[in-house]
């Protein structure tokens, strides 16, 4: 796939869920939200309360794509109240 020409282009992204997370929780349900990132542009979906390991989002973002940068990340957490959210997994696309 060729990359070149698409500085300023945008791309949209949609985050439609995730399916068999690795579970976080010990006695409840696990509240996952999912963070993007691409060049300095971040964004995060709301969180996924009572999501457990098969949350649904259907949230849109919008990124101004860079010549030569081809990869965006992702992060998935376990929102938590009370401690420091918990780590659920990663990728890139």
């Amino acid at each position: 796939m060729s990359i070149s020409g698409i500085q300023g282009q945008l791309l949209e992204v949609t985050v439609v869920g995730c399916s068999r997370l690795r579970d976080t929780e010990w006695i409840s349900r696990q509240d996952p939200y999912v963070c993007l990132e691409y060049a300095s542009t971040k964004y995060r979906t709301r969180t996924c309360t009572d999501g457990g390991k098969n949350p649904t989002f259907q949230e849109k973002f919008v990124f101004n794509l860079i010549e030569g940068l081809r990869e965006i990340s992702l992060v998935v957490w376990n929102s938590n109240t009370l401690t420091f959210d918990d780590f659920i997994g990663s990728g890139r696309f």
